[in-house]
């Protein structure tokens, strides 16, 4: 039963993002054909008044643009996968010289030290923070959750690009709520007022209840996000941390995330605004990949201070619940 709902979460992803394009589109036409000219009067407005409008245009061009922009990385960008990995290495190594060879293959030894053995599932070293998908059927990298929406998982190298998409379609569901109630009380008085608008009044009713519901329900989806970007957790790590604090908390032991270094520090991991790309960056509509490979996870100094068995411990308590996820999804 469960696989046939993975198979049919897996089919009908098109059909969501059809929808979900659907709806913004019909919200964005409904504030550039009604609400805008309905806020914004060009023809009685003063000198600054039409700058005003002019920046106000562009600001909500901006804004519409960054929600496409971001949604189409979430569903193109692939989150990594050991295949994927192993294989550009395999082509990577096919092409170097002997001595090129002997060096990679030495640092791929290293690497795999990091890994558990290989899971039932994949039949592939699965690093640290990687997770099975039972829709997809892969281990993924830092494996988040499998959204239909995106017709995708999000993993490592798309987990930017999905939170920033609903971060501008909550700030946007916001703008249009404030801007919008006033020509959506004018759609609901079907008797007396007129409606000089293109757009249909149903819709423009339909639009705000759209607006508000989206950016209640994926404000609160996207504040969760928030939630686990500043304490360095993933969905599926959460549940795993909140058991092990409560065996640690039984045990008269404080439990530490090894990959928490702070909440300021943790989102700028996260949003990889450190070395190579300055913080603003945050706010250009441009790709712009995760910080590290995906496999291996610098820790925080709390753990390296707790005793050698302790830390052994940890990392193998990670690895066994990697394990019992891959024997759940045979």
């Amino acid at each position: 039963m469960v696989q046939l709902i993975d198979r049919a979460i897996d089919k009908a992803g098109p059909v969501f993002i059809a929808v979900a394009l659907l709806l913004i589109d019909m919200s964005a036409l409904a504030y550039y054909l009604v609400v805008f000219p309905y806020s914004h009067d060009w023809s009685e407005a003063s000198f600054f008044g039409k700058l005003s409008i002019i920046f106000i245009f562009i600001f909500t061009v901006y804004m519409v643009y960054c929600i496409h922009f971001h949604y189409y990385m979430a569903i193109k960008t692939h989150p990594g996968t050991m295949a994927e990995i192993y294989a550009k290495e395999s082509d990577h190594l096919s092409g170097a010289t002997i001595s090129e060879h002997e060096v990679q293959v030495h640092e791929v030894l290293l690497d795999m030290e990091e890994y558990s053995d290989c899971p039932k599932t994949c039949h592939l070293p699965k690093p640290e923070r990687a997770h099975h998908c039972s829709v997809c059927n892969q281990c993924i990298m830092r494996f988040d959750h499998h959204c239909p929406w995106i017709h995708n998982c999000v993993g490592h190298f798309n987990h930017r690009y999905f939170v920033l998409f609903m971060t501008y379609l909550v700030i946007s569901a916001a703008y249009f709520v404030a801007f919008g109630w006033r020509p959506f009380v004018v759609s609901l008085d079907l008797l007396t007022s007129e409606w000089p608008y293109y757009f249909p009044r149903p819709l423009m009713a339909f639009s705000m209840i759209l607006a508000i519901c989206m950016g209640l329900a994926i404000g609160a989806l996207c504040l969760w996000h928030y939630y686990l970007i500043f304490t360095a957790q993933t969905t599926v790590e959460f549940y795993n941390n909140y058991y092990d604090k409560k065996q640690c908390k039984r045990q008269g032991e404080v439990f530490i995330n090894m990959y928490d270094f702070g909440f300021r520090e943790n989102a700028r991991r996260f949003f990889n605004v450190c070395e190579q790309f300055p913080w603003y960056t945050i706010l250009y509509p441009i790709p712009i990949p995760p910080r590290g490979n995906g496999r291996v996870f610098e820790k925080c100094e709390e753990f390296y201070l707790l005793p050698k068995s302790r830390q052994r411990e940890q990392i193998e308590m990670q690895r066994e619940v990697q394990e019992l996820e891959d024997d759940k999804d045979i």
